[in-house]
């Protein structure tokens, strides 16, 4: 047997659906209905308020350098773009490869958004010469930078709030901004997805402005 609603109830769950949304917004403002918003969606810590860095005193570590020359700057490649930096240890051991072949990954799955990021693995001075050739040999896109003027590394060492003698655990992955904020790290433990993530929706937000 067909039965059909009446044309009053009908009415009344038509005007229903229309104040229900304008009730419920009047008792969120008048303070009857507490609403307070989860955390922000980014993955990774913010840096808060951003570090800013100057790529022009950051040198390309590509090759080695005699007491005479000039290191040549990174600034060419770095500047503008959307960095990913990871401190690199010594020799980069099994922990390193591996966090670093995380970041290949990264690279590659960022797709159109490829030439907008760039890899960049800062080596100290402890590592050996074959440090830099491994690092390639893992991803020829990495660009491989050390920091004569040690600026960098100060920077690293007022985000993690430590002594700026590079003694800190240099362990853990930056973002950087195109303007050359960093703006947000990774715990050294940090699932790669997350950094991934938060890059694809920073590369929408930042997208939509230049729209503007």
């Amino acid at each position: 047997m067909k039965t059909s609603l009446s044309p009053r109830f009908t009415l009344l769950i038509i005007a229903a659906m229309f104040l229900l949304p304008l009730l419920l917004a009047w008792l969120m403002f008048s303070g009857a209905l507490e609403f307070e918003p989860g955390e922000g969606r980014n993955l990774g810590e913010l840096v808060d308020p951003p570090v800013s860095i100057d790529w022009q005193d950051v040198a390309l570590a590509e090759q080695k350098q005699n007491e005479n020359s000039v290191p040549a700057e990174a600034s060419g490649l770095l500047a503008e773009h959307w960095v990913i930096l990871f401190p690199v240890s010594g020799d980069c051991g099994k922990n390193c490869q591996k966090t670093v072949s995380s970041l290949r990954q990264i690279h590659l799955a960022s797709g159109r958004h490829r030439s907008r990021l760039r890899l960049a693995l800062l080596l100290d001075e402890t590592g050996s010469g074959g440090t830099e050739a491994m690092l390639h040999a893992i991803y020829e896109n990495f660009t491989l930078i050390r920091d004569p003027s040690g600026q960098l590394w100060h920077k690293l060492a007022e985000i993690q709030s430590a002594p700026t003698d590079n003694s800190f655990e240099r362990h853990g992955t930056y973002l950087i901004d195109p303007l050359g904020n960093i703006m947000m790290r990774y715990a050294a433990n940090a699932d790669p997805n997350h950094i991934k993530q938060d890059l694809k929706r920073l590369f929408t937000w930042s997208k939509l402005d230049e729209q503007r």
